[in-house]
């Protein structure tokens, strides 16, 4: 049911015409001037909306030189996916001793899925192995995990760009300095406890990839926290 926007009669579905049938005025064009006004004041908001949202996007990228290092600083860290995060030798029966790097992208590609991870999750459960073993896999998991962070800092350098706001990337960056950190001490913890029993079936060390990448995402912790502060001021500026 429909109402003349006039005089608020009531028009059923057999008041075809454009003429209200009581007060005779013409639907379609009554108090054009008002609509054609109130269009153009939506299209103006909707305008300055648009063009605060792409001024602020650009401006949070490459507003300046610390925003454009910023930016790229927050690719840099990936580097570490082909960077040797450690070394270790295996001494297992019936294979003798095998040494390689360990690096995220080889790890990947060529052990992580040919891992009998039944029979880790097996070691888990052992009195003398559990707790070392434990402590090898969340430090391979923690390696991932650092990525996945780091992965996420770049999408939330984006989502968030417009609004102006550097709040996610801080703890983002910060979880995967820790999520590093923490994966280097449990993987030299592991091998040594490991090493100390009587069956000694791995040895290693941490290598220079983990100290780069723990290097590079603090870099990004201070140029986020710098950065949020400049965003901060920004904001106040356009209220």
């Amino acid at each position: 049911m429909a109402l003349c926007p006039k005089c608020h009669g009531i028009l059923n579905f057999w008041n075809v015409k454009a003429e209200c049938p009581y007060c005779g005025v013409n639907i379609p064009n009554y108090d054009w001037e008002a609509s054609l006004d109130a269009d153009a004041e939506k299209a103006e908001k909707s305008w300055v909306k648009f063009r605060r949202f792409t001024g602020n996007l650009k401006s949070a990228l490459f507003g300046n030189v610390f925003r454009i290092i910023r930016f790229a600083c927050t690719f840099l860290p990936l580097v570490v996916l082909i960077l040797p995060l450690a070394n270790y030798t295996l001494n297992l029966p019936f294979y003798g001793d095998w040494s390689n790097n360990f690096t995220l992208l080889d790890f990947s590609m060529n052990t992580l899925l040919s891992l009998n991870w039944g029979s880790l999750i097996g070691l888990m459960a052992s009195e003398t192995l559990g707790s070392p073993v434990s402590m090898l896999i969340i430090s391979i998991l923690l390696t991932y995990l650092a990525i996945v962070f780091g992965v996420l800092n770049f999408v939330f350098v984006l989502l968030k760009a417009p609004s102006l706001k550097a709040g996610a990337n801080i703890v983002l960056c910060l979880l995967s300095t820790v999520s590093f950190a923490t994966a280097g001490i449990l993987f030299t913890s592991s091998v040594s406890q490991i090493g100390a029993t009587t069956a000694p079936f791995i040895d290693g060390s941490v290598q220079f990839g983990l100290f780069v990448g723990i290097a590079l995402f603090t870099l990004n912790v201070v140029l986020n926290v710098l950065i949020n502060r400049s965003f901060k001021k920004q904001r106040k500026a356009q209220a």
